[in-house]
């Protein structure tokens, strides 16, 4: 029963991260959800031609690097496009920086939901999620890996439930 149920809050995290977006405004200043990639490359002062594509599905993934929040500086971030426009932030921040952060977005926020994960043969994972009636934020720490951070635009308002 509990494996089940750690099974389907799995899917239920990855869903979440991965599903369609609505417009709102992201977590960046000056960005919002839809918007088309020259306007984040003038946004974020970077140019995305020269960014590390990824391709997945029928979205294209930009990956920069020399960005901050606040002063914490991103390993890498990570833009999602698809057809209307950015879908999804992620950041891969340093893992010392995560109690700071966490720290924030609780300050900010409230308390998240949070789990952790524990799959068979790999490192529990510690997930805290944030439903903000714009954004749905998503912090995952796994022992072994980077601490990641991810926007995307919320499903759900709280207020309808």
């Amino acid at each position: 029963m509990r494996r089940s149920l750690q099974w389907v809050l799995s899917l239920l995290i990855a869903a979440a991260v991965l599903w369609s977006p609505g417009q709102a405004m992201a977590c960046i200043p000056g960005l919002q959800w839809g918007m088309d990639s020259s306007s984040v490359e003038q946004r974020l002062e970077v140019s995305l031609e020269t960014a590390r594509s990824l391709d997945a599905d029928s979205s294209a993934i930009y990956r920069v690097s020399n960005q901050h929040i606040g002063e914490i500086p991103v390993e890498q971030l990570d833009l999602r496009f698809g057809n209307q426009g950015l879908e999804q932030l992620v950041y891969s921040l340093p893992s010392n920086s995560m109690t700071e952060v966490l720290a924030g977005l609780r300050t900010r926020y409230g308390s998240p939901v949070s789990t952790t994960i524990k799959h068979t043969d790999q490192a529990p994972q510690q997930v805290w999620i944030w439903n903000t009636e714009d954004d749905c934020i998503t912090a995952v720490r796994a022992e072994d890996q980077k601490f990641l951070l991810s926007y995307r635009p919320s499903r759900l308002r709280p207020s309808l439930l």
